[in-house]
């Protein structure tokens, strides 16, 4: 595979200046999204000596996923419980960020259940509980707080219905909160193929984001809670990743058409993927990270998708290919990259390379290969014989990410 480096011109605007300081991002994720855990919300979930070991890892910002919804009525007037200890773990969490100098997403997460059938029912129960966070929060610094109006909404609403709902939130917080950005993302789970229908909202202080566990049957093998549930055993790449490299190409497409920005605010490969599958999947994910600037908030720190061995929280124990690909704990090297094979002996390089560049493949047999140039929807857009040594001109090719895939005879 080789890449070739783009960088995304996105218009200066207020929301694009925050949205690029967002950087590398971790969600606080399982504490006070998590209605499921005893005594919630638990007080120690995370503490501010989490935050100081991810400052140290390079983390500049907080995703805070809050289950808003188990604290506010389902009737009118759709009461919000403002002194449940919910709050207090907030206050907790913004006081940590203002001390350590790290942006943050307040994050109204999951439990909203807003379906096409629904949503008229619900729209007012949604404005009202954001005019209360944006009351009690209005006074945080705009240029290091901002407001997620919600995480992954549902299948089951059509894009025009949420924009709706999402409008109006926007409004009513407005009168509060007039000038911190706020954050919105599409249906289907916020799922990249998703923007291949989204136009953007008329509130120009927005920030887009997305969502991928491309291929889903990857990243979520053998979870207990996952639903659909799936079995261990499924290796990256394999046939089911047309999904991870279609919903890259739509946001980058929707991104460049709107010049709106963009960022992505949940990443992971769980942990019951093996260690070479779990590497290469979050090489490809850097690389396009790395091609495109994109701030990505990861998902998680230390539990189901950790990004550490055994799970413990250090830089001696940090997995080498995470490390790498986020450029954690100081590594400052791309993750685009010579590109080697060890079935042929095979090289590719330069990579990234620029459209005046010749890619050069060489191996370390005599044997016939046969080199098929795809795009990152899997369509082939040329080929080349090679023997011991190839070379790819790049000038008929446009900027963007390829695959170089080598085979034989014996293996097509």
């Amino acid at each position: 595979m080789f890449t070739v480096s783009v960088t995304l011109l996105i218009a200066q605007s207020v929301a694009g200046n925050r949205c690029a300081r967002f950087g590398k991002g971790m969600n606080l994720s399982n504490w006070l999204e998590a209605t499921w855990q005893t005594n919630y919300p638990t007080p120690n979930g995370y503490t501010k000596s989490d935050l100081l070991k991810m400052k140290e890892a390079g983390i500049t910002s907080i995703r805070l996923p809050i289950c808003f919804a188990a604290i506010t009525d389902t009737v009118a007037p759709y009461t919000v419980d403002v002194s449940h200890a919910l709050f207090e773990r907030i206050d907790t969490v913004i006081n940590w960020c203002e001390e350590l100098d790290m942006m943050l997403i307040i994050d109204n997460h999951h439990e909203w259940d807003i379906y096409n059938d629904n949503w008229r029912s619900k729209i007012d129960r949604f404005a009202h509980l954001w005019s209360v966070v944006a009351q009690r929060y209005n006074y945080l610094d705009v240029e290091q707080f901002s407001f997620e109006l919600l995480n992954e909404p549902g299948f089951g609403i059509a894009l025009d219905s949420l924009n709706i709902v999402f409008n109006n939130a926007i409004d009513t917080i407005r009168k509060y909160a007039p000038y911190h950005s706020l954050i919105v993302s599409p249906n289907f789970a916020s799922s990249g193929q998703a923007f291949a229908n989204l136009l953007p909202l008329s509130d120009t202080n927005l920030i887009y984001t997305w969502h991928t566990y491309d291929p889903y049957q990857f990243t979520h093998q053998g979870f207990s809670w996952a639903q659909p549930s799936m079995p261990v055993g499924t290796p990256f790449p394999s046939s089911f990743d047309a999904m991870l490299y279609n919903a890259w190409k739509q946001v980058i497409s929707w991104q460049n058409t709107y010049n709106r920005p963009v960022f992505l605010g949940e990443f992971g490969a769980g942990t019951f993927g093996d260690d070479v599958s779990r590497c290469n999947w979050i090489e490809v994910n850097g690389a396009k990270i790395d091609s495109f600037n994109m701030p990505w908030f990861y998902w998680d720190w230390r539990w189901d998708f950790s990004m550490f061995n055994s799970h413990v929280v250090s830089k001696d124990s940090v997995i080498p290919c995470f490390k790498h690909a986020l450029h954690l704990y100081g590594d400052t090297l791309t993750s685009a990259k010579v590109i080697e094979c060890d079935a042929w002996g095979i090289t590719i390089y330069p990579n990234p390379a620029n459209r005046n560049a010749v890619c050069q493949i060489k191996t370390g047999t005599k044997e016939e290969l046969k080199a098929e140039v795809l795009d990152v929807a899997g369509r082939k857009l040329g080929e080349l014989t090679i023997v011991s040594h190839g070379y790819l001109p790049l000038a008929d090719y446009a900027e963007g990410i390829y695959f170089i895939r080598i085979s034989n005879e014996k293996n097509p």
